[in-house]
């Protein structure tokens, strides 16, 4: 069994709607207690404008666009603090109009060798296949879409690609995509019961599936 091992990962939870992204700056966060002072007054501004804003903190970044909201975080250890952060921001602005959600995570593996980091797309995207059509045939990427038991309506779409932060490693990106009946009427409500209700088995769900990947058993 080829040994891989998980060096690198990181989690997002995207919100899709219509958004005032002049909102969504660091003392607006601290002064509704979403998080603290010395972090506000720490964060690392990235760019402050009508139609986008960025900026990061010790614990997480976050990007707004009009139509788009993203936070993400590289820590495993604020991977919970990201969905209350997030929790905490809609509750607030619960009227504001979110038609999807996405929870993202990214992870990179490093295989043992050169042998089982091909051994992947071999498994994936067997050769022989191709090896009348191309010369020296290889796996660029692949995308595999499924669809996800339970009450909320959507997709899981898992995208497998050579890592470019490890070699040999392999990057394996998990989407966990929600979606709302246009013009529900529900604005941030629904997505953040999505969020709350299904944040565990996703994070689960998502490990499972990218050491599905990356350990042939």
């Amino acid at each position: 069994m080829p040994f891989s091992q998980l060096e690198i990962e990181g989690h997002s939870i995207v919100f899709l709607g219509s958004f005032n992204p002049q909102i969504f700056q660091p003392s607006w966060f601290s002064n509704e207690g979403l998080i603290r002072k010395e972090e506000a007054e720490s964060a690392k501004i990235e760019v402050v404008h009508r139609e986008i804003v960025s900026f990061s903190t010790e614990s997480f970044r976050l990007e707004v666009l009009p139509e788009r909201v993203l936070f993400s975080t590289t820590q495993p250890q604020f991977y919970d603090p990201l969905r209350d952060l997030a929790l905490g921001t809609f509750r607030i602005l619960r009227h504001t109009p979110v038609e999807k959600m996405g929870i993202n995570r990214d992870l990179h593996y490093r295989m043992e060798s050169e042998e089982a980091w091909h051994s992947i797309g071999n498994r994936l995207a067997p050769k022989e296949h191709w090896v009348n059509l191309l010369q020296e045939p290889g796996l660029k990427g692949l995308s595999i879409q499924g669809t996800r038991a339970g009450k909320y309506k959507g997709a899981i779409v898992v995208r497998v690609e050579p890592s470019g932060r490890i070699k040999p490693g392999v990057f394996v990106t998990i989407n966990d995509h929600y979606d709302l009946d246009p013009g529900s009427g529900h604005g941030a409500d629904k997505m953040l019961e999505a969020l709350d209700e299904s944040w565990k088995a996703s994070l689960e769900r998502s490990l499972k599936i990218a050491e599905g990947i990356v350990v042939d058993k």
